[in-house]
């Protein structure tokens, strides 16, 4: 069995799980660019990390958006779906270079793909 590792911020999150708390500010991002969402709770997942191998569980129950730039926008679909397996309350992806959002799993829990 392979350990999960945790993306970039993510063990501050979990900590804060772990002590009944929630990340402050509206929902947690998840990034795969260190310039974006900088003023947000935020996970990175730079180029070449496989999704398989990161541990997403702090995001069990969270509102959470899936920010990227579309040079990116070919990775977001097995994130998703990575993410959904933690089941978020909301999960939204977000094209910063468009103006508009994808909804994922909306608040009755449906999935969207």
């Amino acid at each position: 069995m392979t350990t999960k590792r945790f993306p970039a911020f993510g063990k501050i999150m979990m900590a804060l799980r772990y002590a009944g708390k929630t990340p402050s500010g509206e929902c947690a991002y998840v990034v795969f660019d260190w310039n974006l969402a900088c003023a947000f709770p935020r996970v990175i997942i730079p180029d070449g990390i496989a999704f398989e191998n990161l541990e997403f569980r702090f995001l069990a129950g969270l509102d959470v958006v899936i920010a990227f730039r579309e040079k990116d926008a070919d990775r977001v679909f097995a994130l998703a779906q990575a993410i959904l397996q933690v089941n978020p309350h909301i999960l939204n992806a977000l094209n910063v270079d468009l103006p508009q959002s994808t909804v994922i799993k909306n608040l009755s829990g449906e999935v969207m793909l």
